[in-house]
């Protein structure tokens, strides 16, 4: 019951955060979405992604048991074999992936131009949205801390809000943009969920169905 009242709140807080705030008269438009494919592929080998940090340390991201899965309009990347697709009772166009508790989620949004509301003054972006977020989590009754820093996803330049609310679950949260479009995942879970899933959501998102693109 809990953390179905925690994907509701997460739900109702990235559409108003997505509507802006500040300008009453400002509506951020409806959107259709249009027709993706979803694709679910195991992968049962050792394979490895090999990365290479700006300090020049290598590390490898092992995706062994995991499987690929995504939507063409949020990306793809990979999750335990074991997890299954998530549907949110409250709607939403967004991609989800849990365990089966589903104690353990991942959560993807991503935005057009059209999509994310631009108020005057501001500029379309991964800032404003991040933005944003972290101020709606601020205000969370639900939440111990947060923190925003930079760093990196999938080769992009990001913002990550990290989240630990009072109950002890925790939340990671990175939003990013590749080309016109700002992405917004969350992954949520226990500390050791989300310790192990991080380096393999940020090696192994894109845009490519077949495989994750290495840098």
């Amino acid at each position: 019951m809990k953390n179905k009242i925690l994907l509701t709140s997460v739900t109702i807080l990235s559409a108003l955060i997505v509507a802006a705030c500040g300008n009453d008269k400002k509506k951020a438009p409806e959107t259709t979405a249009a027709p993706t494919t979803e694709v679910t592929t195991t992968v049962t080998t050792t394979t490895t992604l090999t990365t290479t940090t700006g300090t020049s340390e290598t590390k490898e991201v092992s995706l062994a048991d995991t499987q690929r899965v995504g939507r063409g309009d949020v990306g793809y990347f990979n999750v335990p074999k074991d997890w299954v697709e998530y549907k949110d009772p409250n709607g939403g166009p967004q991609f989800q992936y849990a365990s089966k508790d589903p104690y353990n989620m991942i959560t993807i949004n991503g935005y057009g131009k059209d999509q994310l509301t631009v108020n005057a003054g501001e500029t379309f972006g991964a800032e404003l949205l991040a933005n944003r977020l972290y101020d709606g989590w601020q205000y969370n009754p639900k939440v111990e801390k947060t923190q925003k820093e930079k760093t990196e996803f999938a080769g992009e330049d990001a913002f990550l809000i990290k989240i630990q609310l009072k109950d002890g679950k925790y939340l990671f949260q990175w939003v990013f943009q590749r080309s016109e479009k700002v992405y917004d995942v969350l992954l949520e879970g226990t500390e050791n969920t989300v310790t192990t899933l991080k380096p393999i959501l940020e090696q192994s998102w894109s845009l490519d169905p077949k495989f994750p693109r290495q840098y």
